[in-house]
This record gives C-alpha cells, sequence and structure tokens, in this order.
C-alpha cells in the first residue's frame, strides 16, 4: 500500500462542522483538546504581537479559542455564526485594503482542500506583508495515512499531481470537501525544489507529526470512538509518536507542520 500512488472515494464525504465545533467547545473529549492544542499552540511565537491574522478555511474556529486571540480574523467558504468572513481560498477574494498588510495567513487542514494550492499560495503573497508567515498544518501522507483513506474510504490522494502547475486545478473546485492528501508532502518535502518555484518564500520550519495522538482523538470533524486518557499519558503518547515518526517518517507521520515567511 506504501506504493499507491492515487485514491478516489466511492463517494465525497460531508462533515458536520456545526457538531465539531460543539464537541471541541464542551471540552468532555480531553483527547482531542490535547490534539488541537498540539495543532495551534506552536503558532503562538509567529503571531505575537501581531495585529492583522486571517485564516482561511477555519472550519470550526479552535484555532481562536486555543491561541486566545482576538485579532484571528475566521474565514471559511461556508458561513457560520463564528466566521467573521466569507472566503473561497480558490479565489482568494479579499479586498484591496489587504494588499501588503496581513501579518499572518494560517492555514489549518484546508491547504489540500484547495484545488490549486500553488495559485493560492501566489496569491497569498499579494497580500502578506514581507517577514509575514503563512502558518500550515495539514496532514502528510504516509503509509499508514494511505491505509485509514483506503480502508476507510474516505479522502483522496494522488502522488501525481502536477502541484507546482498553477495554472491547472488538481480537482474539482466546486466541491468543498474534495481534497488531495499528498499536497502538502508534493509541496514541502522537497524544500529545495519549493523554494524554486517559491523564490518569496522562505521555508523557517518543516516538521512531521502526530500518530497516536489522532488515532485515539475521537475524531476533529468526524465523530470516532478514543480512549480516554489524561494529560500525562497523551504526552507520553506524543513521545512515542515523535520516536516512531524519527525512525520511520514514511510510514507513520499522520501530520505535517509547516511555516513559510515571506522573504520578497
Amino acid at each position: 500500500m506504501i506504493f499507491v500512488k492515487e485514491f478516489k472515494p466511492k463517494k465525497i464525504k460531508k462533515c458536520d462542522t456545526e457538531e465539531s465545533r460543539k464537541r471541541f467547545l464542551n471540552k468532555k473529549n480531553k483527547n482531542l483538546n490535547f490534539l488541537l492544542e498540539e495543532r495551534f499552540l506552536w503558532m503562538k511565537k509567529y503571531i505575537k504581537n501581531n495585529k492583522s491574522i486571517i485564516e482561511l478555511g477555519s472550519g470550526n474556529g479552535a484555532s481562536k479559542t486555543i491561541l486566545k486571540n482576538k485579532n484571528i480574523l475566521l474565514t471559511d467558504i461556508q458561513k457560520y455564526p463564528w466566521i467573521s468572513k466569507k472566503v473561497d481560498m480558490n479565489k482568494l477574494n479579499l479586498e484591496k485594503k489587504y494588499k501588503n498588510k496581513v501579518n499572518i495567513f494560517i492555514l489549518n487542514q484546508s491547504l489540500h482542500h484547495c484545488a490549486n494550492p500553488s495559485k493560492l499560495l501566489k496569491k497569498i503573497s499579494f497580500f502578506l506583508k514581507k517577514d509575514g508567515f503563512i502558518l500550515i498544518r495539514e496532514p502528510e501522507i504516509s503509509f499508514f495515512l494511505k491505509f485509514f483513506l483506503i480502508i476507510l474510504d474516505d479522502e483522496a490522494f494522488s502522488m501525481k499531481a502536477d502541484i507546482f502547475n498553477y495554472k491547472k486545478n488538481i480537482f474539482n473546485p466546486n466541491n468543498v470537501y474534495d481534497a488531495n492528501n499528498a499536497t502538502p508532502n508534493l509541496l514541502f518535502k522537497d524544500e529545495e525544489k519549493f523554494h524554486k518555484n517559491f523564490p518569496q518564500y522562505k521555508i523557517v520550519y518543516n516538521k512531521l507529526s502526530e500518530f497516536f495522538i489522532f488515532l485515539n482523538s475521537g475524531g476533529v470533524v468526524q465523530k470516532k470512538h478514543y480512549v480516554p486518557v489524561n494529560k500525562f499519558f497523551f504526552s507520553v503518547l506524543n513521545y512515542i509518536d515523535k520516536l516512531l515518526i524519527f525512525f520511520l517518517p514514511s510510514i507513520f507521520a499522520l501530520g505535517r507542520t509547516v511555516a513559510l515567511k515571506k522573504i520578497k
């Protein structure tokens, strides 16, 4: 299965974002809160003292709650009560007032749902200030992610996508739940290739993470079974994950965390 290059589910699944937000806010599932804190708290050192922060594809809006930052503008293609602005990241239809004014863009589990990620990164550069950051947390297309996507008939992936072709979509942008889970790997695994295609950015952080802490989280957008654990045991699981990923990243890593700095 590690050699499978492409997969398309029989039916693209929709997510119940409102139910996802309720589960996050009621804090009954401590595992889920631990996982989401791992996904967001690393961003604190980048967003500190920055007033213009835009998250694209905010979904359940967990970022603003976990980071405790009122300056984060939550945007999504679907308008929920907690979403401040409706924005389609496939078009990035922000007003001109944001040109060269944004300090930080956040993309959490949303870039792989973008039909043309290279086009999006180029457009973000139009709005991002020099020395500003794009903070990205995405899935990583390892053996086990492929395994789970195929077994659960969940989301698509294609290692054959022409990821740096900003003139051609890699899937139909009309379905907001379509995806390519290989997107982050194709973009960021080869840093030299990324910098060649995006000389305006520098990768300043690029790290693989998550295995057991995701599998035992109870699910972020889809409710799954899990075994409740306390913070200490969850930290132990996180440590085990780091060991597994250090020795066998292409087998175990389920997540990739990236920080891009605009240098031009």
